[in-house]
């Protein structure tokens, strides 16, 4: 299969009339689109800019003018809306952002007004123009796009990806969902999220189909971490989706909200699943309440996607098997490493380079080929008997009762388990959450369960510090709040049964 600019060259002949975009206040033809990203590129090639950035909300010109940086060869920044000021203001220092396109109402929260107004505009995008000095690494000579990536610290990290790595990233995908027949894909996540700008628009592009780009407050995004989970199905409903892409936290909403509501949404064929381990028992209430859910794994150093699975080839409790020419291998201490997929390096910052990624994430395959993430390798801790814990492993369990809204686990050189939970509703007591800690301990071996809890007093947010701007646990933060504090309330659980059962993590 061609790349995604051939490809849109080609159905703009085989289909012209057919719908490209709809934001649900327009709709474009593949014709249309093709001519004004056409148009677009010929105008960003004429400012000479090197490194343009885009700070919008989803819609048609956020996809028009990122295709059109791709065609112009310049390198696209997506900035992510939920940033706060001072990422923002370290995004741009760091990168050599010489244009800035930028949607009106979210000007304040970039340098745009310090910049030069220039007469270039894509849509309701207005490109501004910065004066930047020589910094950059070699490695931006080859990006594409630089995706920034908060980490564990909340201090983001441009990652460079070239048009090859992009371009062999939504053609694997293509090639592996080419007979899902998905014919509506909505966005739901932000377009600055690399996988919701590879998966959820290059590659229905690819294949002919339509791309429902609402703003994100229509989809019921609000930030990071907040869902309005009823504008969510309304947008579903009205728009016939057939595939969309959601965080593990919003694939629980959405099947709590279908259980409690009795709604099944009957158009939906493909729902991929990411950026967190998910439990087992989270896809199988899923599948029974009418959401086709299927877990994948994948990391922006390889381009964002990995391995996936999908109808007719899944494994429950695995992330799929690994994309066509990918070489995934496990290396001795249990890291898996991809090779074939690989960034051109991190902004400013080339040390290491090498065609193999380790991902920093444990793993095994099955003999069937199947890839299973056991968690952070940063994050493991071993208990006092010596058994080796992923805390993503019983906070997926945890996360699966209806009673928890967040939770954090720790047993390095403690007793037992502790977790730090935020309730899913206020008048959940202390018993009630007892109870669920208790069911996710019936899917735990004794090592992995939960022998103490602590009620946090705040949910964790990233205004608060306890999460990264993309939704992340900041595990430091909530562990020097909660867990080094003498004056926390705990409470060591006591039905923490010791079981036969044996479940050994590497």
């Amino acid at each position: 299969m061609a790349d995604v600019l051939s490809m849109l060259s080609q159905w703009q002949q085989r289909a012209p009339d057919a719908i490209a975009l709809d934001d649900m206040r327009q709709r474009i033809s593949y014709a249309e689109l093709a001519e004004r990203v056409a148009t677009a590129a010929k105008e960003l090639r004429s400012t000479q800019c090197r490194c343009i950035a885009i700070l919008a909300d989803n819609g048609i010109d956020w996809i028009i003018a990122d295709l059109a940086a791709l065609a112009a060869g310049i390198s696209l920044v997506p900035l992510p809306p939920f940033f706060s000021r001072l990422q923002f203001q370290h995004l741009l220092a760091t990168a050599p952002i010489d244009g800035l396109l930028v949607e009106s109402g979210l000007v304040a929260k970039t340098l745009a007004a310090t910049s030069t107004y220039s007469n270039v505009r894509i849509g309701e995008l207005q490109l501004y123009r910065r004066a930047v000095g020589a910094n950059g690494s070699c490695a931006l000579k080859t990006a594409a796009k630089i995706t920034f990536t908060s980490g564990s610290t909340g201090t983001p990290k441009g990652v460079c990806l070239s048009a090859a790595t992009i371009n062999g990233v939504a053609k694997r995908l293509a090639a592996a969902l080419g007979d899902v027949g998905a014919r509506r894909h909505l966005c739901v996540m932000p377009l600055a999220t690399l996988l919701e700008n590879i998966a959820g628009a290059y590659v229905p592009l690819m294949l002919g189909a339509t791309v429902f780009v609402p703003k994100l407050a229509t989809v019921g995004i609000n930030g990071s971490s907040r869902l309005d989970v009823g504008s969510l199905r309304a947008v579903i409903d009205s728009t016939r989706a057939e595939s969309i892409i959601l965080l593990p936290q919003i694939l629980r909403d959405l099947v709590r909200f279908s259980i409690t509501e009795n709604w099944r949404p009957c158009h939906l064929a493909f729902v991929a699943v990411g950026g967190a381990r998910v439990a087992s028992e989270d896809l199988e209430e899923a599948q029974q309440a009418g959401i086709p859910a299927y877990q994948g794994y994948g990391l922006s150093e390889c381009g964002s996607v990995v391995a996936i699975n999908r109808p007719g080839a899944e494994r429950r409790g695995s992330v799929g098997r690994p994309l066509p020419d990918l070489n995934v291998r496990i290396a001795e201490d249990g890291e898996i490493h991809v090779r074939g997929s690989a960034m051109s390096g991190y902004l400013n910052d080339e040390t290491g380079l090498s065609d193999e990624i380790a991902t920093g994430d444990l793993g095994y395959f099955d003999g069937d080929g199947f890839l299973y993430v056991s968690g952070r390798k940063k994050n493991m801790f071993i208990t006092s008997f010596g058994r080796n814990v992923s805390p993503e492993w019983p906070e997926a369990e945890l996360l699966h009762q209806p009673e928890i809204a967040q939770a954090l686990v720790c047993g390095e050189g403690r007793p037992v388990n502790t977790a730090v939970i935020v309730p899913s509703f206020p008048a959940c007591d202390r018993s009630s959450l007892e109870r669920a800690v208790a069911r996710a301990n019936e899917n735990l071996p004794d090592y992995a369960s939960i022998g103490e809890i602590i009620v946090a007093s705040e949910p964790f947010t990233g205004a608060n510090g306890m999460l990264t701007a993309t939704g992340k646990l900041q595990r430091q933060a909530i562990a020097r709040r909660y867990l080094d504090t003498r004056g926390t309330e705990r409470h060591a659980l006591s039905s923490n049964k010791t079981r036969g059962k044996q479940h050994v993590i590497f």
